[in-house]
């Protein structure tokens, strides 16, 4: 939904939208870029680089219809309104519990056994959907997640133990772009060693061990060795252990071949049975705004409209889920 009243607070986007949606600001540049041709026609002052009207291949005369002034400004706004980005309507949710470990040959950390006395916890999935284009591809999302939000009993707020993607990583990100890994004795993902692959029911999940990120599929797995898939980039995430989460993650790789995955593994209090999850998510574009006729036309903007198109003109989407049923 692009409604950023519905987001949940607190967090530092690189954008703040202030309450105006993207189309919004998407149609303020459109309408400012018609204005311009009307009153000033297409000069080079305007869009650089175009053919003024009356030369051979220039547009339409000014005041002539949108359809008729059809410029490369217009056709990278009318693109950007295709874009999309979404969370499901639903989270994926396995429970975590000891048998999770023991059935892939794993100790079951100490500290997991300590903290289950009076939590239990949750490997919860967000799943992502995302429509791209080739000529501005997104190249950085940010995704802000809050558990039980307007509690005011902290000790009734889950929290996030573990994080994927997570920034202590990026250095092996370095090295493969195909991670494999295992929650440790110290309920920590860890580093493994050699090749593994383990099975559960018809599904089997292989790679090559070695580097510390996974993340849960939709194979019914909770725990163990996963192949986590992703491409050379720079993750930037809040710490762990707390009730809100913030991650950052930039490099064009992160969306290609694979929608990008977000995994916590979530504690949540034995005596909380309602948990909800507010969600928001924001995924960048790069774009030449000079080739696409808006290089100019920015000044003439105002300086919210402006400064949407040089962050990337964002696309925003917000979610909610009670998982209470699911626990």
């Amino acid at each position: 939904m692009d409604n950023p009243q519905d987001a949940p607070q607190g967090f530092d986007f690189d954008f703040d939208f202030g309450g105006v949606s993207r189309r919004t600001l998407v149609e303020s540049a459109r309408q400012t870029l018609h204005a311009l041709d009307e009153e000033l026609g297409a000069t080079e002052d305007v869009r650089r680089g175009m053919k003024v009207p009356g030369e051979e291949g220039a547009p339409a005369a000014p005041g002539a219809p949108a359809g008729e002034t059809a410029t490369a400004a217009d056709a990278l706004l009318a693109q950007l309104n295709e874009q999309r980005v979404d969370f499901s309507d639903y989270v994926d949710i396995y429970p975590l519990r000891e048998r999770n470990f023991t059935d892939h040959g794993l100790a079951v950390p100490t500290r997991f056994k300590d903290l289950s006395k009076k939590s239990n916890f949750y490997w919860v999935r967000f799943p992502i959907y995302y429509q791209n284009k080739l000529n501005m591809p997104f190249n950085k999302i940010e995704c802000a997640l809050e558990f039980n939000p307007g509690e005011t009993d902290g000790f009734k707020r889950p929290r996030a133990m573990l994080l994927l993607p997570d920034r202590k990583f990026s250095n092996l990100l370095e090295l493969t772009d195909s991670l494999t890994v295992k929650i440790g004795e110290n309920f920590e993902f860890e580093a493994s060693t050699g090749d593994m692959q383990v099975s559960a029911g018809n599904a089997t999940v292989g790679g090559k061990a070695g580097v510390d990120v996974a993340t849960a599929g939709n194979l019914g797995l909770a725990v163990g060795p996963f192949t986590y898939t992703l491409k050379k980039a720079k993750v930037e995430n809040s710490s762990p252990g707390a009730e809100k989460v913030f991650w950052r993650v930039t490099g064009s790789e992160f969306f290609q071949d694979s929608v990008p995955q977000f995994v916590v593994v979530l504690q949540v209090p034995k005596d909380v049975t309602s948990v909800r999850i507010a969600a928001a998510l924001q995924a960048y574009s790069y774009f030449n705004l000079a080739a696409a006729g808006l290089g100019e036309v920015l000044r003439y903007l105002g300086e919210r409209v402006a400064n949407f198109f040089r962050a990337g003109a964002p696309v925003r989407d917000t979610q909610e889920w009670d998982i209470s049923r699911s626990l």
